[in-house]
């Protein structure tokens, strides 16, 4: 183990728990880094390239989502949300979490790295405070997805407005995560979607942390900030000089098999990206860190960071 965790209490006072991996004392520093985790999961899914990055120079920090993790167990709530909206929550957070670091090791180099619904969490964050940053990566992030997308967006909305937001859906649930199954038929697990590593399948399957069932308002949320955060206002906020690397793998589900992931590099093209790299990995699944070749993307991801952040 790499890390130690801790206790943050956010802007309206929720106990929120992180991961912290201190840079290797004996090589230079670099910088600092924050990582955003996907949904289902959790932070401490990422000590294998946490500690990769300890050894290069970087203190890492992330913490569990609310409704995820070590964050779910302070209350014993996994999955429960109840509060106004789910994305706003959890940048306010991630921001909480960014002013300690700041305070800890100021002066340093800024990065932020987010997965999956941390991908968008982190393109929401970057709205708000992307002049703050020194380079944005992104994994698996997504475009809209127009047919599953709309039609979850219908559904939410409409049992959201009969059950209220804290009570949870099974149609939903299976709704996202069954959907994008389908693509690896015949299935050997339920879970076939994430990486083409039958390894690291079954170890997520195995993860005590891991995490299906949700409050309608995660679900609902996560879909109207994925509509929101892929229209052009969006991007235009984003600050044209930061450095951003996006990857995922053409066999990725959530990026609708590369074809939704190359929209998002488009509408980054087009509100002019200075540093734009985009790495679309061939046969990759949605966790391209967790794939048969994630030790060479891992090695990619820290080779273009240190190209970008000089110790």
């Amino acid at each position: 183990m790499y890390y130690n965790t801790h206790i943050l209490k956010s802007a309206d006072g929720e106990s929120i728990c992180y991961y912290k991996w201190e840079a290797n004392p004996n090589v230079p520093f670099r910088g600092l880094l924050q990582i955003a985790h996907g949904l289902g999961e959790h932070a401490g899914r990422y000590d294998s390239i946490a500690h990769l990055l300890q050894e290069e120079g970087y203190s890492v920090y992330a913490n569990d989502h609310r409704a995820h993790g070590k964050t779910a167990e302070i209350k014993r709530l996994f999955g429960f949300y109840d509060g106004k909206e789910y994305f706003d929550d959890c940048v306010a957070d991630m921001y909480a979490l960014s002013t300690i670091m700041k305070t800890e090791k100021p002066q340093s180099k800024f990065i932020l790295f987010g997965h999956s619904m941390g991908s968008l969490l982190s393109r929401k964050y970057v709205t708000k405070y992307g002049k703050e940053l020194d380079a944005l990566i992104l994994s698996g992030t997504a475009s809209f997805i127009k047919g599953l997308g709309n039609i979850g967006l219908v559904t939410a909305t409409t049992v959201t407005a009969f059950r209220g937001r804290s009570r949870g859906n099974e149609f939903l649930k299976s709704f996202f995560f069954g959907e994008f199954n389908k693509k690896f038929k015949p299935n050997r697990t339920k879970f076939d979607w994430i990486s083409s590593n039958e390894k690291e399948v079954d170890l997520y399957a195995k993860d005590p942390y891991r995490i299906e069932d949700f409050s309608l308002g995660v679900f609902l949320d996560l879909i109207k900030n994925s509509k929101k955060l892929n229209k052009p206002e969006a991007f235009k906020a984003t600050p044209e000089n930061l450095p951003v690397l996006i990857f995922s793998g053409d066999k990725d589900p959530v990026g609708e098999m590369g074809k939704g992931v190359k929209r998002v590099v488009e509408q980054y093209k087009n509100r002019g990206m200075q540093d734009l790299t985009f790495n679309l990995y061939e046969g990759g699944r949605h966790e391209m860190l967790n794939e048969v070749n994630g030790k060479a993307v891992k090695q990619e991801v820290i080779s273009w960071l240190n190209a970008r952040i000089k110790d």
